[in-house]
This record gives C-alpha cells, sequence and structure tokens, in this order.
C-alpha cells in the first residue's frame, strides 16, 4: 500500500531521553499540539508516550517525511540520545486519523512500561502503544 504522496509507507520507532525534567514537569500538551499540526501537513500518524522520564513514539507515513522529522527530533533540545529501535515498510498505517496520540501509560504493568520504556523492540513497542491508542479511543466513544 503507498501513503497519499504515492510513496510507500514505513513505521519508525524510537526512544530517546526526556530533558525537561530539571525545568520542571514536560509540556507534553505542547508536543502534542505541535505534532499535530505538523503531521498532519506531512500526513504522518503516530503514537507518544512518556514513561520514566523517556520519550517514546511510533511514526507512521511516507519515508522521506519520517527521516525530515527524525532531523528535527534530534535537533530538538527537549531529547537526547535518540535511539531509532526499527524502521520498516508497511501496508497500512496502525493510526491513520491520528496525526499524534499520546497515550496514557500509567495503569500499564511494570513489565509492560519496562518493555516500552527501556527493553522492547520496535515491534514491541507499537503493539504496546497502539493498544494504548485503541482503548483511548474506545473510552471516547
Amino acid at each position: 500500500m503507498t501513503s497519499v504522496s504515492g510513496r510507500a509507507l514505513e513505521r519508525l520507532v524510537y526512544r530517546s531521553d526526556s530533558l525537561g525534567v530539571a525545568e520542571g514537569p514536560v509540556d507534553l500538551s505542547t508536543i502534542v499540539s505541535t505534532s499535530v499540526r505538523n503531521n498532519g501537513r506531512r500526513k504522518i500518524t503516530g503514537a507518544l508516550a512518556h514513561e520514566a522520564g523517556t520519550f517514546v513514539q511510533v511514526l507512521e507515513g511516507d519515508a522521506e517525511a519520517l527521516t525530515a522529522l527524525m532531523e528535527t527530533i534530534e535537533l530538538d533540545d527537549r531529547h537526547r540520545n535518540v535511539r531509532v529501535l526499527a524502521r520498516w515498510p508497511v501496508q497500512a498505517q496502525l493510526f491513520l486519523g491520528w496525526a499524534m496520540v499520546l497515550v496514557d501509560t500509567r495503569r500499564l504493568s511494570p513489565h509492560l512500561s519496562k518493555l516500552v520504556s527501556q527493553t522492547g523492540s520496535g515491534a514491541q513497542v507499537t503493539g504496546v502503544l497502539a493498544g494504548l491508542a485503541n482503548a483511548r479511543l474506545g473510552s471516547a466513544a
């Protein structure tokens, strides 16, 4: 399947250390609102979690758009130690309709919390965040 732009779709998953703790809590609402605006223009969808001082994000869209977005993220002073966990072609977007969804990780088990923030592979993290996004969508209905 191809994206709206006619190019192949990809999914990218990354983790980064959050740099906002010394100045106070990270303002996730500002990050999400900016992401919704910018990702909407780029036809990128995805999910964001902030768990144990770590940003974890699944992004989906055109390969060039994802590369450009990752360059922006790597230069963002709220991130340190950006690590791409996986990047692969996909047939469809899991987060279709979500330019960016903030998922609530507070109810994750200790095992899943560690999986998201520290040890999980890109596919594992994607599965957990997709489940949390679907739960959010279900609770909004």
